[in-house]
Protein backbone atom coordinates (compact mmCIF):
# COMPACT_ATOMS: atom_id res chain seq x y z
CA UNK A 1 0.00 0.00 0.00
CA UNK A 2 1.37 3.59 -0.84
CA UNK A 3 -1.51 4.85 1.21
CA UNK A 4 -3.25 3.36 4.27
CA UNK A 5 -4.80 6.59 6.98
CA UNK A 6 -6.30 9.89 4.43
CA UNK A 7 -8.12 12.65 5.32
CA UNK A 8 -10.87 14.53 3.78
CA UNK A 9 -10.95 18.13 3.60
CA UNK A 10 -14.09 19.89 2.24
CA UNK A 11 -12.46 23.15 1.54
CA UNK A 12 -15.42 24.92 0.33
CA UNK A 13 -15.11 27.97 2.38
CA UNK A 14 -18.57 28.64 4.22
CA UNK A 15 -20.13 31.55 2.40
CA UNK A 16 -22.10 32.80 5.64
CA UNK A 17 -22.51 32.24 9.67
CA UNK A 18 -24.70 29.72 8.92
CA UNK A 19 -23.19 27.34 8.09
CA UNK A 20 -23.13 24.44 5.57
CA UNK A 21 -26.71 23.84 4.75
CA UNK A 22 -25.68 19.93 3.81
CA UNK A 23 -22.99 17.32 3.60
CA UNK A 24 -21.21 17.51 0.02
CA UNK A 25 -21.44 14.47 -2.04
CA UNK A 26 -18.11 14.22 -4.10
CA UNK A 27 -16.49 13.70 -1.22
CA UNK A 28 -19.02 11.59 0.30
CA UNK A 29 -18.53 9.19 -2.33
CA UNK A 30 -14.73 9.02 -1.96
CA UNK A 31 -15.04 8.38 1.91
CA UNK A 32 -17.85 5.59 0.73
CA UNK A 33 -15.38 3.91 -1.23
CA UNK A 34 -12.25 4.09 1.17
CA UNK A 35 -14.31 2.62 3.40
CA UNK A 36 -15.33 0.01 1.11
CA UNK A 37 -11.95 -0.84 0.47
CA UNK A 38 -10.90 -1.15 3.82
CA UNK A 39 -8.82 2.06 3.65
CA UNK A 40 -8.72 4.00 7.09
CA UNK A 41 -9.94 7.42 6.70
CA UNK A 42 -11.19 10.98 8.55
CA UNK A 43 -13.84 13.70 7.53
CA UNK A 44 -13.50 17.30 8.25
CA UNK A 45 -15.71 19.76 6.87
CA UNK A 46 -14.65 23.69 6.46
CA UNK A 47 -17.65 24.83 5.72
CA UNK A 48 -19.08 23.80 8.95
CA UNK A 49 -17.03 26.54 10.38
CA UNK A 50 -13.58 25.04 11.12
CA UNK A 51 -10.63 27.35 10.88
CA UNK A 52 -6.84 26.84 10.31
CA UNK A 53 -6.08 25.51 13.99
CA UNK A 54 -9.06 22.74 13.24
CA UNK A 55 -7.52 21.40 10.68
CA UNK A 56 -3.85 21.65 12.15
CA UNK A 57 -4.90 19.58 15.37
CA UNK A 58 -6.94 17.24 12.94
CA UNK A 59 -3.77 16.63 10.92
CA UNK A 60 -1.35 16.03 14.40
CA UNK A 61 -4.09 13.82 15.97
CA UNK A 62 -5.15 11.50 12.70
CA UNK A 63 -1.33 11.58 11.38
CA UNK A 64 -2.30 11.03 7.60
CA UNK A 65 -0.17 9.74 4.82
CA UNK A 66 -2.13 11.54 2.56
CA UNK A 67 -4.48 14.47 2.71
CA UNK A 68 -7.18 14.94 -0.25
CA UNK A 69 -8.28 18.59 -0.64
CA UNK A 70 -12.21 19.17 -3.01
CA UNK A 71 -11.93 22.42 -4.19
CA UNK A 72 -14.36 24.74 -6.33
CA UNK A 73 -12.69 27.50 -7.94
CA UNK A 74 -14.77 29.83 -5.76
CA UNK A 75 -11.90 30.17 -2.73
CA UNK A 76 -9.27 28.35 -4.84
CA UNK A 77 -6.04 30.76 -3.75
CA UNK A 78 -7.60 30.36 0.13
CA UNK A 79 -7.47 27.19 -0.22
CA UNK A 80 -3.81 27.08 -1.65
CA UNK A 81 -2.92 29.14 1.11
CA UNK A 82 -4.08 26.58 3.78
CA UNK A 83 -2.53 23.51 1.88
CA UNK A 84 0.95 25.69 1.68
CA UNK A 85 0.93 26.17 5.31
CA UNK A 86 -0.16 22.57 6.26
CA UNK A 87 2.74 21.05 4.64
CA UNK A 88 4.92 23.07 7.35
CA UNK A 89 3.36 21.02 10.14
CA UNK A 90 5.95 17.95 11.34
CA UNK A 91 3.48 15.55 9.72
CA UNK A 92 5.10 13.84 6.47
CA UNK A 93 1.92 13.23 4.01
CA UNK A 94 0.86 14.01 0.56
CA UNK A 95 -1.82 16.13 -0.69
CA UNK A 96 -4.23 15.72 -3.61
CA UNK A 97 -6.48 17.86 -4.68
CA UNK A 98 -10.00 16.97 -6.57
CA UNK A 99 -13.13 18.68 -7.27
CA UNK A 100 -14.39 21.02 -10.16
CA UNK A 101 -11.18 23.34 -9.42
CA UNK A 102 -8.98 20.53 -10.23
CA UNK A 103 -11.05 19.18 -13.04
CA UNK A 104 -10.78 22.33 -15.03
CA UNK A 105 -7.74 23.98 -14.49
CA UNK A 106 -5.91 20.62 -14.24
CA UNK A 107 -1.96 20.76 -14.36
CA UNK A 108 -1.42 24.74 -13.42
CA UNK A 109 -3.16 24.12 -10.56
CA UNK A 110 -0.33 22.10 -8.96
CA UNK A 111 2.15 24.58 -11.37
CA UNK A 112 -0.14 27.35 -8.83
CA UNK A 113 0.10 25.54 -5.79
CA UNK A 114 3.88 23.97 -4.88
CA UNK A 115 1.94 22.49 -1.75
CA UNK A 116 0.00 20.05 -4.11
CA UNK A 117 1.37 16.73 -5.27
CA UNK A 118 -1.23 15.12 -6.82
CA UNK A 119 -4.53 15.61 -8.76
CA UNK A 120 -7.38 13.80 -9.06
CA UNK A 121 -9.23 14.53 -12.87
CA UNK A 122 -13.08 14.24 -12.95
CA UNK A 123 -14.51 10.95 -11.53
CA UNK A 124 -12.35 10.07 -8.53
CA UNK A 125 -13.68 6.97 -6.97
CA UNK A 126 -11.11 4.20 -8.76
CA UNK A 127 -8.29 6.73 -8.94
CA UNK A 128 -7.79 7.12 -5.17
CA UNK A 129 -8.34 3.29 -4.85
CA UNK A 130 -5.40 2.90 -7.18
CA UNK A 131 -3.46 5.58 -5.86
CA UNK A 132 -3.90 3.79 -2.37
CA UNK A 133 -2.51 0.50 -3.14
CA UNK A 134 0.34 1.41 -5.42
CA UNK A 135 -0.28 1.60 -8.74
CA UNK A 136 2.31 2.93 -10.52
CA UNK A 137 1.42 6.71 -10.63
CA UNK A 138 1.93 6.61 -14.67
CA UNK A 139 -0.53 3.64 -14.73
CA UNK A 140 -3.38 5.70 -13.49
CA UNK A 141 -5.63 7.15 -15.45
CA UNK A 142 -7.07 10.93 -14.38
CA UNK A 143 -4.19 11.67 -12.59
CA UNK A 144 -2.00 14.45 -12.25
CA UNK A 145 1.80 14.03 -10.45
CA UNK A 146 4.83 15.98 -10.01
CA UNK A 147 8.29 14.01 -11.50
CA UNK A 148 10.90 16.50 -10.59
CA UNK A 149 10.10 19.60 -12.07
CA UNK A 150 7.98 18.27 -14.30
CA UNK A 151 4.03 18.06 -14.11
CA UNK A 152 2.04 15.39 -15.53
CA UNK A 153 -1.17 14.47 -16.45
CA UNK A 154 -1.38 10.82 -17.24
CA UNK A 155 -4.90 11.48 -19.53
CA UNK A 156 -8.92 11.26 -18.88
CA UNK A 157 -10.17 8.31 -17.35
CA UNK A 158 -12.90 5.92 -19.06
CA UNK A 159 -16.05 7.34 -17.15
CA UNK A 160 -18.07 4.71 -15.05
CA UNK A 161 -21.33 3.71 -17.24
CA UNK A 162 -22.25 1.28 -14.26
CA UNK A 163 -22.84 3.85 -11.73
CA UNK A 164 -24.69 1.25 -9.66
CA UNK A 165 -21.36 -0.22 -9.00
CA UNK A 166 -20.51 2.72 -7.19
CA UNK A 167 -21.22 2.74 -3.17
CA UNK A 168 -23.42 5.58 -2.51
CA UNK A 169 -22.67 7.96 0.17
CA UNK A 170 -23.27 7.10 4.07
CA UNK A 171 -21.24 9.94 5.42
CA UNK A 172 -19.90 7.66 8.30
CA UNK A 173 -17.16 10.36 9.20
CA UNK A 174 -19.21 13.62 8.92
CA UNK A 175 -21.13 15.33 11.67
CA UNK A 176 -24.43 15.29 10.05
CA UNK A 177 -26.13 17.20 13.38
CA UNK A 178 -24.07 20.28 12.69
CA UNK A 179 -25.25 21.21 9.38
CA UNK A 180 -28.46 23.48 9.27
CA UNK A 181 -31.03 21.30 7.91
CA UNK A 182 -31.38 17.66 7.64
CA UNK A 183 -31.50 17.23 4.06
CA UNK A 184 -29.40 14.59 2.01
CA UNK A 185 -28.26 15.05 -1.68
CA UNK A 186 -28.86 12.63 -4.33
CA UNK A 187 -26.65 12.45 -6.66
CA UNK A 188 -28.59 10.11 -9.09
CA UNK A 189 -26.65 10.05 -12.07
CA UNK A 190 -23.41 12.24 -13.49
CA UNK A 191 -23.27 14.64 -17.25
CA UNK A 192 -25.42 16.54 -19.47
CA UNK A 193 -25.32 16.10 -23.12
CA UNK A 194 -26.21 19.36 -23.73
CA UNK A 195 -23.90 22.12 -24.46
CA UNK A 196 -24.94 25.87 -23.40
CA UNK A 197 -22.13 28.60 -23.56
CA UNK A 198 -22.31 28.74 -20.16
CA UNK A 199 -21.78 25.95 -18.36
CA UNK A 200 -18.75 24.02 -17.32
CA UNK A 201 -20.25 20.57 -16.40
CA UNK A 202 -18.21 19.55 -19.48
CA UNK A 203 -15.14 19.91 -17.96
CA UNK A 204 -16.09 19.87 -14.14
CA UNK A 205 -17.92 17.04 -14.41
CA UNK A 206 -18.15 15.63 -18.47
CA UNK A 207 -20.55 15.53 -21.12
CA UNK A 208 -21.69 11.92 -21.44
CA UNK A 209 -24.83 10.95 -19.51
CA UNK A 210 -24.99 8.36 -17.06
CA UNK A 211 -27.39 7.36 -14.87
CA UNK A 212 -27.81 4.87 -11.92
CA UNK A 213 -30.47 2.16 -11.97
CA UNK A 214 -34.11 3.42 -10.09
CA UNK A 215 -33.83 0.65 -8.08
CA UNK A 216 -30.54 1.64 -6.42
CA UNK A 217 -31.58 5.12 -5.92
CA UNK A 218 -34.48 3.73 -3.66
CA UNK A 219 -31.82 1.58 -1.87
CA UNK A 220 -29.88 5.43 -1.52
CA UNK A 221 -33.02 6.42 -0.21
CA UNK A 222 -34.60 3.77 1.80
CA UNK A 223 -31.23 3.40 3.54
CA UNK A 224 -31.81 7.13 4.89
CA UNK A 225 -35.57 6.66 5.89
CA UNK A 226 -34.73 3.84 8.07
CA UNK A 227 -31.87 6.59 9.69
CA UNK A 228 -34.97 8.58 10.06
CA UNK A 229 -34.51 11.68 7.01
CA UNK A 230 -37.32 12.53 4.78
CA UNK A 231 -35.75 15.35 3.32
CA UNK A 232 -33.74 14.92 0.19
CA UNK A 233 -32.21 17.64 -2.83
CA UNK A 234 -31.69 16.06 -6.08
CA UNK A 235 -28.61 17.40 -7.05
CA UNK A 236 -28.03 16.11 -10.81
CA UNK A 237 -27.64 18.47 -13.66
CA UNK A 238 -29.88 16.97 -15.63
CA UNK A 239 -32.49 14.52 -13.75
CA UNK A 240 -35.47 14.68 -16.14
CA UNK A 241 -33.54 14.02 -19.22
CA UNK A 242 -34.84 9.83 -19.61
CA UNK A 243 -38.41 10.54 -18.27
CA UNK A 244 -39.26 6.68 -18.15
CA UNK A 245 -36.11 6.60 -15.75
CA UNK A 246 -38.03 9.30 -13.53
CA UNK A 247 -41.22 7.70 -14.20
CA UNK A 248 -39.43 4.36 -12.82
CA UNK A 249 -38.11 6.02 -9.73
CA UNK A 250 -41.43 7.35 -8.59
CA UNK A 251 -42.98 3.54 -9.03
CA UNK A 252 -40.22 2.00 -7.20
CA UNK A 253 -40.83 4.69 -3.89
CA UNK A 254 -44.48 3.64 -4.23
CA UNK A 255 -44.14 0.19 -4.93
CA UNK A 256 -41.91 0.27 -1.52
CA UNK A 257 -44.27 2.62 0.75
CA UNK A 258 -41.73 5.08 1.28
CA UNK A 259 -44.12 7.89 1.81
CA UNK A 260 -44.38 11.23 3.69
CA UNK A 261 -40.95 12.32 1.66
CA UNK A 262 -40.03 15.83 1.02
CA UNK A 263 -37.57 15.83 -2.60
CA UNK A 264 -36.35 18.95 -4.20
CA UNK A 265 -34.84 19.10 -7.57
CA UNK A 266 -32.53 22.53 -6.72
CA UNK A 267 -30.24 22.19 -8.78
CA UNK A 268 -32.25 23.62 -12.22
CA UNK A 269 -34.08 21.05 -14.51
CA UNK A 270 -35.00 21.85 -18.24
CA UNK A 271 -38.29 22.95 -19.06
CA UNK A 272 -38.44 20.46 -22.64
CA UNK A 273 -37.69 17.45 -20.28
CA UNK A 274 -40.98 18.36 -18.63
CA UNK A 275 -44.89 17.52 -18.99
CA UNK A 276 -47.72 17.82 -17.10
CA UNK A 277 -47.72 13.65 -16.54
CA UNK A 278 -44.53 13.66 -15.76
CA UNK A 279 -44.54 16.38 -13.25
CA UNK A 280 -47.91 14.84 -11.78
CA UNK A 281 -46.63 11.60 -11.25
CA UNK A 282 -43.20 12.63 -9.43
CA UNK A 283 -46.09 15.44 -6.86
CA UNK A 284 -47.58 11.85 -6.50
CA UNK A 285 -44.87 10.41 -4.74
CA UNK A 286 -43.21 13.37 -3.05
CA UNK A 287 -41.26 15.75 -4.85
CA UNK A 288 -42.64 19.18 -3.46
CA UNK A 289 -39.74 21.95 -5.01
CA UNK A 290 -38.50 22.55 -8.70
CA UNK A 291 -36.29 24.75 -9.94
CA UNK A 292 -36.50 25.68 -14.09
CA UNK A 293 -33.41 26.85 -15.94
CA UNK A 294 -35.46 29.39 -17.50
CA UNK A 295 -32.13 31.83 -18.28
CA UNK A 296 -33.85 34.34 -20.03
CA UNK A 297 -37.25 35.43 -21.21
CA UNK A 298 -37.19 34.85 -24.63
CA UNK A 299 -36.40 32.88 -27.60
CA UNK A 300 -33.52 35.38 -29.01
CA UNK A 301 -31.69 35.10 -25.97
CA UNK A 302 -32.12 31.43 -25.37
CA UNK A 303 -30.75 30.69 -29.02
CA UNK A 304 -27.74 32.99 -27.87
CA UNK A 305 -27.26 30.84 -24.98
CA UNK A 306 -27.40 27.46 -27.35
CA UNK A 307 -29.85 26.53 -24.85
CA UNK A 308 -31.97 24.32 -27.45
CA UNK A 309 -35.16 24.82 -25.82
CA UNK A 310 -38.15 27.19 -26.40
CA UNK A 311 -39.70 30.11 -24.32
CA UNK A 312 -42.77 28.34 -25.00
CA UNK A 313 -41.92 25.38 -23.62
CA UNK A 314 -40.55 26.99 -20.39
CA UNK A 315 -43.66 28.23 -20.00
CA UNK A 316 -45.68 25.72 -20.24
CA UNK A 317 -43.13 23.72 -17.66
CA UNK A 318 -43.64 26.82 -15.33
CA UNK A 319 -47.67 26.59 -15.55
CA UNK A 320 -48.14 22.92 -15.68
CA UNK A 321 -45.56 22.83 -12.26
CA UNK A 322 -47.59 25.88 -10.66
CA UNK A 323 -51.03 24.19 -11.86
CA UNK A 324 -49.83 20.90 -9.72
CA UNK A 325 -48.82 22.93 -6.71
CA UNK A 326 -44.92 22.67 -7.19
CA UNK A 327 -43.06 25.37 -5.02
CA UNK A 328 -41.04 26.22 -8.44
CA UNK A 329 -37.94 28.21 -8.52
CA UNK A 330 -36.98 29.91 -11.57
CA UNK A 331 -33.31 30.81 -12.59
CA UNK A 332 -32.77 33.78 -15.00
CA UNK A 333 -28.81 34.89 -15.88
CA UNK A 334 -28.18 38.34 -16.44
CA UNK A 335 -26.04 39.72 -18.76
CA UNK A 336 -26.06 37.00 -21.90
CA UNK A 337 -24.37 37.95 -24.79
CA UNK A 338 -26.71 40.43 -26.98
CA UNK A 339 -28.65 41.14 -23.98
CA UNK A 340 -30.56 44.47 -23.39
CA UNK A 341 -32.43 45.97 -21.17
CA UNK A 342 -35.31 45.28 -23.11
CA UNK A 343 -34.62 41.03 -23.24
CA UNK A 344 -33.78 41.56 -18.92
CA UNK A 345 -37.66 42.67 -19.24
CA UNK A 346 -38.70 40.21 -20.79
CA UNK A 347 -37.01 37.72 -17.93
CA UNK A 348 -38.76 39.89 -15.33
CA UNK A 349 -42.18 40.12 -17.11
CA UNK A 350 -42.08 35.98 -16.98
CA UNK A 351 -41.39 35.61 -13.57
CA UNK A 352 -43.86 37.77 -12.71
CA UNK A 353 -46.18 35.67 -15.04
CA UNK A 354 -46.74 32.80 -12.64
CA UNK A 355 -47.09 32.09 -9.03
CA UNK A 356 -43.64 30.85 -8.63
CA UNK A 357 -42.05 30.54 -5.05
CA UNK A 358 -39.01 32.23 -5.89
CA UNK A 359 -37.14 33.65 -9.39
CA UNK A 360 -33.60 34.01 -8.53
CA UNK A 361 -31.80 36.19 -11.24
CA UNK A 362 -27.88 35.16 -11.49
CA UNK A 363 -24.67 37.53 -12.10
CA UNK A 364 -23.49 35.60 -15.58
CA UNK A 365 -19.98 34.33 -15.08
CA UNK A 366 -17.61 33.25 -17.53
CA UNK A 367 -16.00 30.22 -16.09
CA UNK A 368 -12.77 28.98 -17.80
CA UNK A 369 -12.94 26.51 -20.69
CA UNK A 370 -16.65 27.53 -21.56
CA UNK A 371 -17.70 29.07 -24.81
CA UNK A 372 -18.99 31.95 -22.99
CA UNK A 373 -15.24 32.42 -21.53
CA UNK A 374 -13.81 32.05 -24.93
CA UNK A 375 -16.09 34.68 -26.30
CA UNK A 376 -15.23 37.35 -23.82
CA UNK A 377 -11.70 36.62 -23.82
CA UNK A 378 -11.42 37.04 -28.01
CA UNK A 379 -13.52 40.59 -27.81
CA UNK A 380 -11.95 41.67 -24.72
CA UNK A 381 -14.47 42.78 -22.52
CA UNK A 382 -13.07 41.06 -19.58
CA UNK A 383 -13.31 44.08 -16.46
CA UNK A 384 -10.61 42.47 -14.39
CA UNK A 385 -8.37 39.42 -15.19
CA UNK A 386 -10.11 35.74 -14.62
CA UNK A 387 -7.53 34.96 -12.04
CA UNK A 388 -8.73 37.51 -10.09
CA UNK A 389 -12.69 37.25 -10.67
CA UNK A 390 -12.66 33.53 -10.48
CA UNK A 391 -11.59 33.51 -6.75
CA UNK A 392 -13.74 36.17 -5.36
CA UNK A 393 -17.16 36.29 -7.72
CA UNK A 394 -20.13 34.37 -7.43
CA UNK A 395 -23.52 34.41 -9.01
CA UNK A 396 -24.68 35.52 -6.11
CA UNK A 397 -22.18 38.11 -6.15
CA UNK A 398 -23.98 41.63 -7.89
CA UNK A 399 -20.50 42.46 -9.41
CA UNK A 400 -20.29 42.13 -13.24
CA UNK A 401 -17.15 40.33 -14.71
CA UNK A 402 -17.46 40.76 -18.41
CA UNK A 403 -19.41 43.76 -20.94
CA UNK A 404 -20.29 43.98 -24.37
CA UNK A 405 -21.99 46.91 -26.78
CA UNK A 406 -25.57 45.69 -26.04
CA UNK A 407 -25.45 45.76 -21.74
CA UNK A 408 -22.63 48.15 -20.53
CA UNK A 409 -20.91 47.52 -17.03
CA UNK A 410 -23.19 50.54 -15.34
CA UNK A 411 -26.82 48.45 -16.85
CA UNK A 412 -25.35 45.50 -16.03
CA UNK A 413 -24.91 46.98 -12.65
CA UNK A 414 -28.21 48.68 -12.67
CA UNK A 415 -29.78 45.36 -13.71
CA UNK A 416 -28.42 42.96 -10.60
CA UNK A 417 -30.07 45.76 -8.42
CA UNK A 418 -33.20 45.61 -10.36
CA UNK A 419 -33.86 42.35 -10.53
CA UNK A 420 -32.57 41.58 -6.97
CA UNK A 421 -36.05 44.28 -5.79
CA UNK A 422 -38.59 41.54 -8.01
CA UNK A 423 -36.87 38.46 -6.38
CA UNK A 424 -37.78 40.12 -2.64
CA UNK A 425 -41.17 40.96 -4.43
CA UNK A 426 -41.91 37.52 -5.93
CA UNK A 427 -40.77 36.06 -2.68
CA UNK A 428 -43.22 38.31 -0.32
CA UNK A 429 -46.06 37.31 -2.48
CA UNK A 430 -45.05 33.54 -1.95
CA UNK A 431 -44.63 33.91 1.59
CA UNK A 432 -48.10 35.52 1.63
CA UNK A 433 -49.46 32.90 -0.28
CA UNK A 434 -48.55 29.81 1.57
CA UNK A 435 -49.06 31.63 5.22
CA UNK A 436 -52.74 33.30 3.53
CA UNK A 437 -54.94 32.05 6.98
CA UNK A 438 -52.83 33.95 9.17
CA UNK A 439 -54.04 37.12 7.55
CA UNK A 440 -52.19 40.32 8.79
CA UNK A 441 -49.76 38.32 10.06
CA UNK A 442 -48.81 36.79 6.80
CA UNK A 443 -47.55 40.22 5.24
CA UNK A 444 -46.19 41.14 8.09
CA UNK A 445 -43.94 38.00 8.19
CA UNK A 446 -43.25 38.11 4.91
CA UNK A 447 -42.30 41.60 4.53
CA UNK A 448 -39.52 40.82 7.80
CA UNK A 449 -38.44 37.84 5.58
CA UNK A 450 -37.33 39.84 2.33
CA UNK A 451 -36.74 42.89 4.31
CA UNK A 452 -32.88 43.56 4.21
CA UNK A 453 -32.75 43.19 7.91
CA UNK A 454 -34.67 39.85 7.32
CA UNK A 455 -31.94 38.81 4.56
CA UNK A 456 -29.02 39.07 6.82
CA UNK A 457 -31.01 37.12 9.44
CA UNK A 458 -31.65 34.23 7.06
CA UNK A 459 -27.63 34.33 5.74
CA UNK A 460 -25.91 35.16 8.75
CA UNK A 461 -27.67 34.19 11.56
CA UNK A 462 -27.78 29.93 12.20
CA UNK A 463 -30.35 30.55 14.67
CA UNK A 464 -32.95 32.10 12.57
CA UNK A 465 -32.26 30.22 9.58
CA UNK A 466 -32.92 26.75 11.52
CA UNK A 467 -35.96 28.22 13.03
CA UNK A 468 -37.25 29.09 8.86
CA UNK A 469 -36.02 25.37 8.12
CA UNK A 470 -38.17 24.20 10.52
CA UNK A 471 -40.96 25.82 10.13
CA UNK A 472 -40.84 24.69 6.12
CA UNK A 473 -40.83 20.88 7.02
CA UNK A 474 -44.02 21.61 9.12
CA UNK A 475 -45.80 23.01 6.58
CA UNK A 476 -44.32 20.29 3.89
CA UNK A 477 -45.67 17.79 6.76
CA UNK A 478 -49.41 18.99 7.00
CA UNK A 479 -49.51 19.64 3.29
CA UNK A 480 -48.45 16.22 3.01
CA UNK A 481 -51.43 14.57 5.68
CA UNK A 482 -53.86 16.49 4.20
CA UNK A 483 -53.50 15.00 1.22
CA UNK A 484 -53.36 11.64 2.61
CA UNK A 485 -56.90 12.48 4.44
CA UNK A 486 -58.00 13.47 1.08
Amino acid sequence: MRYNRVLLVNSILATSNTGALRPTAGIGYIAEILSQNKITYDVIDTALGYKMHHLQKKILEFRPDLVGFSMMTFGYKKAYETINEIKTLPVKFDVIGGGSHISTERENVLRECSGIDLGSVLEGEKTIIELCEGKELSEIKGLIYRDSNRVIYTGDREFETDLDSIPFAKYQKFELNKYLTKEIPLVTSRGCPFDCIFCAVETAVGRKFRARSPEYVVDEISYWVKRGYSQYTVTDDNFTLLKNRVYSICDELERRNLTNLSLRLGNGVRADKLDFDLLKRMKEVGFSHIAISAEAGNNRILKNLNKRETIEETKQAVKNACDLGFDVTLNFLIGSPGETWNDIEDSVKLALEFPVFEARFHNLIPFSKTKLFEWVKKNGHFVEPPSKYLNYVSQWIDKPVFFDQHLSLDERKKALSYTAKIRKTIMQKSIERKLKAWGLLAKIFGWILVSDWGQRMFYYNRTFRRFIDRGRQLYLQKESNTKRIL
